[in-house]
């Protein structure tokens, strides 16, 4: 055996992991070793096969004998390369633990070659074989990677092609060479850490390269650096992973957690962190930050008219406005569907809230074109004060939610901030939701009947039927009050099959007593127009009953059947179809538009109270309500008018051929009983 190979243990990479290339000839079982950076011509440390075995570990012989035997096999078939991991005792008798990699040599088909690796220092912390074979296949797709401060050199052996872009499987460069790779946000970080003499071992130091191609990649570098006794370097040995797939998933997984997908801008937990940290930071001093919330409204109608694609660019579009208008884009965030939030820090008053409320509302007036539509909308703002309205996050969303809440209940397209007063109106609209939910299982709603008259023969031709609560613990509440609550909790379903089924009782007990030429007419509001069990409930009652659906009128307001125009008018042709007639309630306080009478399938048209009320000493109410009569008559459409209270009215709307009126004249909203005998037979 070469005396290179007897007396230095720097052979069959003792110096380290730097890669020590092996030759195998099959025919001679001759083994060759170099310690050195490859080169062909100088090959040295000549041995017999089977003194290397002599150092393998007793529990790994067989393992390497199959490997060099699946080497002479594998040569004659030409397979490319195979590795193996095992334990090797050195000169010294330090055991470590060997990673072999073997290749095919072109030129001589009786040569097998390959490199010889130290791996011992890289699983230094997991030492046992369970290891080496759970983790062989993630050792085989990284590189081993050595340095020599003396030499200059860095090796580099192992999945070279993937990871940095050059073919050969081992690679000595010099450190300048090595440092053209690394991402230059990453050589200083790299240079602070090598040169801190109290850290060895790095556990997975994940750092930014370069490719050969310029693409950039993720790297882990684990391993430990030598020192001299000074704690001056002397080299690195360790292993780079390719991390790239798990860090970009880390970091898109961090833009999710932190960004909102659609829009680009921050969400809500992002957010409330920065408050959050505004609020510890400044609990103790005398600043004030303010937390708006901004709600699109009617954002359902846009999405209903033009598509959710189209809704969603309107989103994306309303996002960039805000940030224009916002300037710290790290202060708004999307909150979820259509509301997004922003923090103002440090605000002097409250002028400094308007300010940016008023720049919102202002930004509204104008159109947004979303893929030639042009969209209009407006925003309802609510605002709340740190500290005075809450002193954390979820206290602040609340009270700012709460005012918000009050802004679009007080007509939209406004601002308003949070005060106790809101609180305690909120309350009461939570009471009157928890209320709904049990009132009709207790009995406590019922309907009242308000007469009908038709002006030709002063007689009562039906009624409208209205809905009452009379609450165990709020007494009587006004449907003004709870039938916005009802529709917004979707209660109003079940409340307005209640109502049909005491319309369709009322009309059965009518025939019975022989009464025939009438109608009642009950409500209907868009939430259940919009409901798809509408028409079968409608059959399902009326068979019920068994009646016909000619005693029955619905009534929908201009401004509710004005919102989703086009899908509103299918529901009404269904119910249409049924038999049932249609009313337009509230005529001229919504759109106006006479164009829409052209297209609705209505049946009567309901004026609205306000012009009834005005009428007499109003001349341009009494030319509005002439006009309203003179052209539903022409176009078929008969004519009620609301809100009667005075024989004036009577005999000026008797003078203008109007069809029905319906007042306190003739009588207010009173139970069946108490009204039925107005009903001529």
């Amino acid at each position: 055996m070469n005396s290179k190979y007897e007396n230095n243990k720097d052979v069959i990479s003792f110096k380290g992991i730097g890669a020590s290339e092996w030759r195998f000839n099959i025919q001679s079982n001759e083994f060759f070793c170099n310690d050195e950076v490859y080169n062909k011509e100088q090959i040295t440390g000549i041995c017999c096969y089977n003194n290397l075995l002599k150092n393998v570990h007793c529990d790994d012989v067989s393992r390497v004998e199959d490997f060099f035997k699946g080497i002479k096999y594998e040569s004659i078939n030409e397979a490319s390369f195979d590795e193996i991991i095992f334990k090797f005792r050195n000169n010294y008798g330090e055991l470590i633990k060997i990673f072999a990699r073997s290749i095919i040599n072109i030129e001589n088909p009786n040569i097998r070659e390959g490199y010889f690796f130290n791996i011992s220092n890289v699983l230094e912390k997991s030492n046992n074989e369970g290891f080496l074979s759970k983790n062989r296949e993630e050792l085989i797709k990284g590189i081993f990677i050595v340095t020599n401060k003396y030499d200059g050199i860095v090796s580099f052996y192992g999945n070279n092609k993937d990871i940095i872009g050059l073919d050969n499987i081992c690679i000595n460069m010099n450190f300048n060479d090595c440092i053209k790779y690394i991402h230059k946000d990453y050589i200083k970080e790299i240079s602070t850490l090598i040169n801190n003499p109290t850290q060895s071992i790095y556990e997975g130091l994940e750092i930014k390269i370069n490719d050969i191609y310029g693409k950039e990649k993720w790297i882990s570098l684990k391993g430990r650096v030598k020192r001299n006794s000074d704690g001056s370097l002397i080299g690195f040995e360790g292993y780079i992973d390719d991390i790239t797939n798990e860090k970009e998933a880390n970091i898109k997984l961090k833009y999710i957690s932190n960004y909102d997908e659609l829009t680009g801008v921050h969400n809500r937990g992002y957010l409330k962190q920065i408050i959050e940290d505004y609020i510890t930071k400044h609990k103790e001093n005398e600043s004030r930050g303010s937390l708006i919330i901004i709600d699109l409204d009617n954002f359902k109608f846009i999405n209903d008219s033009y598509g959710h694609r189209c809704g969603d660019l309107f989103i994306e579009a309303v996002a960039y406005e805000l940030e224009k208008i916002s300037e710290d884009k790290e202060l708004i965030c999307r909150f979820g569907g259509d509301e997004f939030l922003i923090f103002i820090p440090n605000i002097t008053s409250l002028v400094d809230v308007e300010k940016m409320a008023n720049k919102i509302i202002h930004r509204f007036k104008d159109a947004f074109y979303i893929e030639e539509n042009e969209i209009y909308s407006t925003v309802s703002i609510g605002t709340s004060i740190f500290p005075d309205d809450g002193v954390d996050f979820e206290e602040l969303l609340k009270n700012a939610d709460a005012a918000m809440y009050i802004a679009k209940s007080n007509g939209k397209n406004q601002y308003q901030f949070f005060n106790y007063n809101i609180s305690h109106e909120l309350n009461k609209i939570y009471t009157i939701q928890k209320g709904l939910r049990t009132a009709l299982d207790k009995g406590e709603m019922f309907v009242v009947f308000q007469p009908k008259v038709e002006l030709n023969n002063d007689k009562t031709g039906g009624f409208e039927a209205l809905l009452r609560w009379k609450s165990e613990e709020l007494g009587f509440v006004s449907p003004v009050e709870f039938i916005p609550i009802a529709e917004t909790t979707r209660l109003i379903i079940p409340i307005g099959n209640f109502v049909l089924e005491e319309v369709c009782s009322k009309i059965k007990y009518l025939l019975k007593e022989g009464y025939d030429n009438f109608k009642i007419a009950l409500n209907l509001s868009e939430v259940q127009l919009r409901d798809r069990t509408l028409v079968n409930t409608f059959k399902t009652v009326m068979e019920m009953y068994d009646i016909s659906p000619k005693y029955i009128e619905i009534e929908i307001t201009e401004s509710m059947l004005m919102k989703s125009f086009d899908k509103n008018i299918e529901a009404l042709l269904e119910i249409k179809a049924l038999g049932v007639s249609i009313a337009l309630d509230d005529f001229g306080t919504g759109y106006s538009s006479l164009n829409y009478l052209t297209k609705l399938p209505i049946d009567v048209l309901k004026i609205d109270r306000s012009f009834v009320v005005d009428m007499i000493d109003n001349h341009k109410s009494r030319c509005i309500v002439e006009n309203i009569i003179q052209l539903s008559h022409k176009l078929g459409i008969k004519v009620v008018a609301e809100g009667v209270e005075v024989i004036e009215q009577v005999d000026y709307l008797k003078s203008i051929y109007c069809d029905i009126v319906q007042g306190y004249y003739y009588s207010k909203p009173q139970v069946f009983e108490n009204v039925i005998n107005m009903l001529p037979r």
